[in-house]
């Protein structure tokens, strides 16, 4: 068992404030804080490449109620589906 393993099974025999106080240690982390820039890097290099090449797309004001709309209708379906899944 590697490392990793090992701290995943400890980190399960945890109570839930423990679990929390290693999740937060975790985030506040400077190699987790680096990944995170890194990533966000990435992204908005992505973003402003779709930018300059003309993929996007421009909304209007019922267009982005459309769009948030249709965002919240799949998150409550996602969401429907993992609690669906956990129960059995």
């Amino acid at each position: 068992m590697d490392l990793v393993e090992k701290i995943k099974e400890a980190a399960i025999q945890l109570d839930a404030d423990k679990r929390y106080e290693l999740f937060r240690w975790w985030i506040e982390s400077n190699g987790f804080q680096q990944r995170q820039l890194a990533a966000l890097k990435q992204d908005i290099a992505t973003g402003i490449k779709n930018l300059e090449s003309g993929q996007y797309e421009e909304y209007n004001d019922e267009g982005l109620m459309r769009l948030a709309e249709s965002i919240g209708e799949r998150g409550r379906i996602r969401l429907a589906m993992e609690r669906k899944s956990r129960v059995g």
